[in-house]
């Protein structure tokens, strides 16, 4: 038998296939490409699932024949099942009608006005946890000091505000145990009945309590402002706040209470823990490439103290912004897979995909694919710098492609490279006992399975 002639189908209706996905995401759809070659069809209940494992045909369904797909109603129930219906979780017009007025907060010079926020949360929340006298040395939870600064900068770009640690903590702590319950729900063969016991329910109801007490908190003030006379203001949610729809035909709608508390809620989650996933394995790869952090360190070391202007020009660096790249390549922070239902039948890389057939494209596996980054495991920046061979294109799309691209992804790419640039500017980083980076685990975002501990030299 082959993938190509029939599809794998295990008995009992090929519910197994689920479970070993789950036990080894990255393996074990690895060895389907390895045994079955670049298009493979599983069939799990009556659901046929196509993996597309080449660059193009990962580009033909979600650019060139994106028509004829629609992300899984499934996936999108359960994502709505935490997030709501926001510009991350809709499909159709809902989508294009949020996506749309969410665009302008997320213009260039948006951003260029939200890179001196990001520059100071990295100056004051690493200035607060590292040492700062020259030779002392502390043990670092990276993803923990990762996250409490990306949450600072989402929460001043979003809100023009700040958690208290006790608000922190609760708040990444709901995130966490809500991603993990997701995780487990896209296994569940089907979704429970509305209204009736399942696992996770309680803590999931609990986590959901916590982020939209925080975040309606927020709204509440903001409208509370404006009742007063003030604006709405010039953050994300001010923006929010006073958007309305000028596409030609529509009724200038602004955008609903729920409307708004859902995208706060996914922009809040979104937009802080997938950069400091990314920043994460960064700090772990220059720990273990002491010899490219210097580099970058020599590169950064010029940028000006002044927030602003060190984010005008930290785009040009372009050493560091290769390091970032290569971090996502190797620990993509959206590991999970794309997935669309096909909507007609279509063919795709010379295979026909049936109507309600479900195609599947995995970064990781993109990403990890020796015929596109040879030596894929290695870390090799050189491959982003100018003069590197040219890669096929869609081979690398950590923020995806497509109209679906992800609406952050210039917000998210400077503040990487801000944060980075502050944080190895003044520390080294080492692996404590010379240790190796820790296996990943993909809970919606791929974090590190065990925590990763650096410890940070200052050089100040």
């Amino acid at each position: 038998m082959t993938a190509q002639a029939e599809a794998i189908r295990p008995w009992p209706l090929g519910l197994p296939l689920l479970q070993a996905i789950r036990r080894d995401p990255f393996g074990f759809v690895a060895q389907l490409r390895a045994r079955y070659g670049d298009t493979v069809k599983l069939q799990v209940l009556s659901t046929s699932i196509h993996y597309l494992f080449r660059p193009e045909a990962a580009r033909q369904v979600l650019v060139n024949h994106q028509d004829d797909f629609a992300k899984d109603p499934r996936a999108l129930d359960i994502m709505q099942s935490v997030h709501g219906a926001n510009v991350i979780t809709t499909e159709g017009a809902v989508w294009e009608r949020q996506r749309r007025m969410l665009a302008p907060a997320f213009a260039p010079k948006r951003i260029a006005a939200c890179a001196a926020l990001m520059a100071a949360a990295a100056d004051e929340c690493a200035g607060g946890e590292l040492p700062a006298t020259p030779g002392a040395s502390s043990v670092i939870d990276v993803d923990g000091l990762t996250t409490r600064i990306t949450m600072d900068v989402i929460l001043r770009a979003l809100f023009s505000c700040r958690y208290g640690p006790e608000e922190a903590a609760s708040a990444s702590a709901a995130i966490r145990a809500l991603s993990r319950q997701l995780m487990r729900e896209f296994f569940w063969p089907v979704r429970p009945v509305a209204g009736l016991p399942y696992p996770g329910r309680a803590e999931k109801a609990r986590s959901l309590a916590v982020i939209h007490g925080l975040i309606r908190a927020r709204i509440d003030a903001r409208r509370r402002d404006m009742a007063g006379g003030a604006d709405a203001g010039e953050d994300i949610l001010g923006l929010m706040l006073a958007a309305r729809d000028e596409q030609a035909g529509a009724s200038h709608e602004a955008l609903g209470d729920a409307e708004i508390l859902d995208n706060c809620v996914g922009l809040f989650g979104a937009g802080h823990d997938t950069s400091a996933t990314a920043l994460t394995w960064w700090v772990g790869l220059m720990a273990m490439h002491p010899e490219i952090a210097a580099r970058v360190r020599d590169e950064v070391a010029d940028l000006p103290e002044e927030h602003a202007a060190a984010a005008s020009q930290v785009v040009e660096a372009r050493l560091l912004n290769a390091t970032i790249k290569e971090a996502m390549r190797l620990y993509p922070p959206s590991a999970a897979t794309f997935a669309r239902r096909a909507l007609r039948d279509v063919e795709i890389d010379g295979r026909m995909i049936a109507k309600g057939a479900l195609v599947v494209v995995s970064i990781w596996n993109l990403h990890h694919d020796e015929r596109w980054f040879p030596e894929p495991g290695a870390f090799r920046p050189e491959r982003f710098l100018p003069g590197a061979p040219a890669l096929p294109r869609s081979a690398f799309m950590p923020f995806g492609i497509g109209p679906h691209f992800c609406l952050g992804q210039q917000f998210a790419t400077v503040e990487m490279a801000l944060i980075a640039a502050r944080l190895i500017r003044r520390h080294t980083f080492s692996l404590v006992d010379g240790a190796a980076l820790p296996a990943p685990v993909v809970d919606l975002v791929l974090k590190p399975r065990e925590r990763l501990q650096v410890r940070f030299t200052s050089l100040a």
